[in-house]
Formats: structure tokens, sequence, C-alpha cells
């Protein structure tokens, strides 16, 4: 009987700790959020595909570097053989005396047999085409070329991703500070409605914070839809599916604080920067373009070498006339261009200028990520500077609104003040949301400009 009992409680607790986890695993983190995106978002998908392309690009162009063989088969029923006419020598041949003076001075003589077929093989190797070879290297730079692309897009779902997390938790956060502005009015609203009912306080002054309290529920609904739209963005960005409720982590104050305290320098490294380590990649390929211009310029050697089987008969393949023969061939191919109306030169200096412009778009590019780098700093300061401002500005709107409490009550200050106060804090505690949004921004930013943008896998 005791066992059964203990039976019975493992099992409800088990349930307990079955449901605690069913209602907890919509509850995302910030790194259960960038996995999941970097796993299911369909644009990271399509760069996947294109890196598999590459791959299979490349393969290509390597097959065509091994050797190339290729099969035949014919068989042919000459319903109407070929004639050869030629003069009629028989005739002339002839002493004078036998010759036929009406013989024609030409005959036909009737060629082949009427069925003739052959087998054969033939390959052709490449060994001397820089072309080709150059085409290959082409081929492989446009492979890590798409690594890259897929590096560069996914740092921006984590750059877009984090953003969005970090506006949803801002944003509920100054749903949960407006509750508490509710809860303060609505307790006040409820004395007021007891002293109006005692006669020590106009309906006016009732009716007026009765407003003030529908016009703080209406604001409270606005700002939480506006977290349900940017969860909308946030699925939209992860792959999650849209229909199904996700939660996200409450903001963590106290890591928020370390975090704004924590003063480490993200320095700027060119080598970090995957848009340039992408440009750099394009200026490699449009040199081995240029490469190949070049190498149109020289002699291209391949190997060929040819088996075939045939036969002929009158019949079709059987008695007298059937004969099989065999013949091959190998030989080199030597192709050495000589003049092409000067387009070769031209073609090689069509990509010399691009060269060069795409040297003058990676000096641009530097100066770009060097600038923004530096914007970033700054915003980040100004954004530290604004939080902490901010911080004690709410601290400080909640003792006034307090202390209007206390003295309204011991009828030291007028409704007005009491309204008044409570707007205040309402437009602190919203200015401080706000800014705890602006330094994550500026501290993504920041993150994405110096080049450590996947360092946000790792942090709490």
């Amino acid at each position: 009987m005791k066992s059964n009992f203990i039976k019975s409680v493992c099992i409800v607790f088990g349930i307990l700790i079955g449901s605690t986890n069913i209602f907890s695993q919509n509850v995302y983190s910030l790194q259960q959020c960038l996995e999941y995106a970097l796993d299911n978002n369909r644009s990271l998908k399509k760069t996947h595909y294109d890196i598999e392309k590459a791959a299979y690009a490349r393969k290509e162009i390597l097959g065509a570097l091994l050797p190339q063989i290729n099969g035949s088969a014919s068989l042919n029923d000459n319903l109407k053989k070929a004639k050869f006419i030629m003069p009629n020598f028989i005739n002339s041949m002839l002493p004078p005396a036998a010759q036929d003076p009406d013989a024609q001075k030409y005959m036909t003589i009737e060629m082949g047999t009427n069925y003739n077929a052959n087998v054969g093989v033939t390959l052709n190797q490449q060994i001397l085409n820089f072309s080709l070879f150059n085409t290959l290297s082409i081929a492989k730079t446009a492979e890590e070329i798409a690594e890259l692309g897929l590096e560069s897009n996914e740092e921006e779902v984590i750059y877009q991703v984090a953003n969005l997390f970090y506006s949803i938790q801002s944003t509920e956060y100054a749903v949960s500070q407006m509750e508490r502005s509710i809860e303060l009015v609505d307790k006040m609203l409820k004395m007021m409605e007891l002293n109006y009912e005692n006669g020590l306080v106009k309906k006016v002054d009732v009716d007026r914070l009765r407003v003030s309290l529908v016009n703080l529920t209406t604001q409270k609904s606005g700002i939480k839809n506006a977290a349900e739209v940017q969860k909308n963005l946030l699925k939209l960005q992860m792959g999650f599916n849209i229909n199904t409720p996700i939660e996200i982590q409450e903001i963590n104050l106290a890591l928020f604080e370390e975090k704004v305290k924590d003063k480490t320098e993200m320095l700027f490294s060119l080598d970090n920067q995957t848009p340039y380590r992408l440009l750099m990649g394009k200026l490699d390929m449009v040199k081995l373009q240029k490469k190949s211009a070049v190498y149109e310029n020289l002699p291209v050697l391949s190997l060929m070498f040819n088996y075939q089987y045939s036969g002929v008969s009158d019949e079709f393949f059987k008695g007298k006339t059937n004969y099989w023969y065999p013949s091959s061939v190998i030989g080199l191919n030597l192709r050495i261009p000589i003049f092409s109306g000067f387009s070769r030169n031209a073609k090689i200096w069509q990509n010399s200028i691009e060269i060069q412009k795409t040297e003058e778009d990676a000096g641009i590019l530097e100066q770009s990520l060097n600038m923004t780098y530096m914007n970033a700093r700054m915003k980040l300061n100004d954004a530290r500077n604004t939080i902490e401002l901010q911080r004690d500005n709410q601290s400080l709107a909640e003792d006034v609104f307090n202390i209007t409490e206390n003295n309204f009550v011991l009828g030291l200050s007028s409704m007005s003040d009491i309204l008044n106060a409570s707007q205040s804090l309402i437009q602190a505690q919203l200015s401080y949301a706000n800014a705890l949004s602006d330094y994550m921004k500026a501290y993504i930013d920041l993150k994405k400009t110096s080049g450590n943008i996947r360092d946000l896998m790792n942090e709490k």
C-alpha cells in the first residue's frame, strides 16, 4: 500500500515536471533564438543551396580535365548504293577490231555493299590547356565567395534577430512598468471612490483619475501590441511558424547593468570584416578572369584516341560477303591562336580596368567600415550616458509620485499634482525602456561593425 502511494506521488511529480517543461519550452533565450534562426531562416537555406551549386560547378569543370570517353555505333541499309562514274577504259583496252564503236564513253560502277555497320570508342584528354586550368581556379574561388556570402548572411540574421530580441525585451519591460503604474493609479481610484462616498472629495476629481486610468490602460495596450508585432518580425527572421506563440526571456536588469558598466574595447580589424573579405574574394575572381583572357592566347594541346570495328555485307551480315575489320588511330591535336582581330587584347584591358575599379571599391569599403565603427563607438558611449540618466530619472519619478500620493492623502497635494506625477512617472518609465533599447541597438551595432557579431551566440 505504501509503495503504491509512493509510486503515485512520483507519477504526479513527473507529470508536474513535464507540464513545467511544456509551458517553458516556448520561452526562448537569445542564444536559442539565434541558433533556431541559423538553422531555419529561409534566406540562409537558399545560400546553402548556392554553396552546393558552386561545389557542383567546380566538379563539372574538374570533370572536363579528366579523360572524355564516348562510344558510338551505327547500322546502315544502303537502299540505293552509290555509283562511281569513270571513263570506259575497258572498251579502249580491247584490240581495235574488238572495240565497240557504239560503246558509251563513260561507265558506272556500283560502290559498297548493301549493309554496313561500325562500333567504336573515342577518348580525348586535355594535356595542356591553361584556360581550362584557370577556369578550375575560378570555380574554386566562386565556391569560397559563396561560403563568405553565407557567413555574411548569417551575420545579418544574427544582427536582425538580436535587435528584435532586445527590442521585445525593452518593450515588454515598459509594459510591466506601466502595469505597476496602473496598479498604483487603480489603487488610488478605489480610495478616491471610497472618499467620494464619504463626501471627502469631489466627483470631478474621481472622474479625472478614472480618465487617467483609462488613458494609461489604452497606452499600455498599444505598447503591448507593438511587442506582438516585434515578435512576429522575430518569428519571420527565425523561420519560426508565424501562427505559433513565442515567448522570450524577460530582461535581466542585473546582467544588463553589468553590460553597461563593462567598457571593454571592441577593436576594429579588417580581417574580421566579412564584407571586406567578400570583396577581396571578388577581386581574386576578377584577377583570375584576366588570366583567362591572357591564356586564350596560349596553345592548347590534347590527346585523341579512336578505335572502330566495322562490318560490311551484301546480305544482312551473313554469307560470303560478310566481312568485319578493326581500325584505330591515336594522335595529338595542337591549336595555336594566331590572330583574333585584337579582340583578346581588348578583353584583357577590360579585365585590367575591372581590377582597378574593384581595388577602388576596396578602398572605399575600408573607409566606410572604419567610419561606421567609429560612429558605433560614439553612439554606444552616448547610449551608456543616457541610460544612467534615465535610470536615475525613473527612480526620481517614482519617489515624486509616492511623495505626492502621501501628500494628497494628507491634503497637501491636489488632484492635478497626482495626475502630473503619474504622467511624469509613465514618461520616465518609457524613456528608460527606450534607453535600454537604444543601448542594446548601439551595442549590437558596435559588435557588427567591429566584426564580432558572432560573439552574441555566447552571451547571456
